[in-house]
């Protein structure tokens, strides 16, 4: 990511430190790399590195810590084993990284573009996970 959106965020979690989760250990998150069968994306795993996981304005991004207003549903690894195990349409070569306020799963596909999946309907919602946090999570920020 571009230094503008770490600094922004940064900004953004300075103000509402609730928000975001914990840095985590790049162990960690090799060790959910090989629960997961899936390699994160460089942003994404560098978002997790630093934030553990996070709400950003609707979204959750989930990683590797609990954010408290994101209650229970905040493991990038748990929340993955729940949309496989229900077979969810559309995801099976998608990281789930956050969820629209339906429920619906939003992942980063190999190519590193973002989509959601509104129950079989697939849609792209940014070219990579940084246009994802700009367009959709922080608009509020710009």
């Amino acid at each position: 990511m571009k230094a503008e959106t770490w600094r922004a965020l940064e900004e953004e979690f300075a103000r509402f430190p609730i928000l975001r989760g914990g840095a985590v250990e790049d162990t960690e998150i090799d060790a959910a790399v090989a629960s997961l069968g899936i390699d994160l994306p460089g942003d994404y795993r560098e978002f997790i590195r630093r934030f553990g996981a996070a709400l950003l304005g609707p979204y959750p991004i989930f990683g590797l810590r609990p954010v408290e207003p994101m209650g229970s549903m905040w493991s990038v690894v748990e929340v993955n084993r729940h949309f496989r195990r229900d077979k969810w349409p559309g995801i099976d070569d998608w990281l789930i990284v956050s969820m629209d306020q339906a429920g619906n799963p939003i992942g980063i596909s190999g190519d590193g573009r973002v989509w959601i999946s509104d129950h079989g309907h697939v849609t792209t919602l940014a070219p990579t996970f940084e246009d994802f946090i700009w367009s959709e999570a922080m608009k509020f920020a710009r």
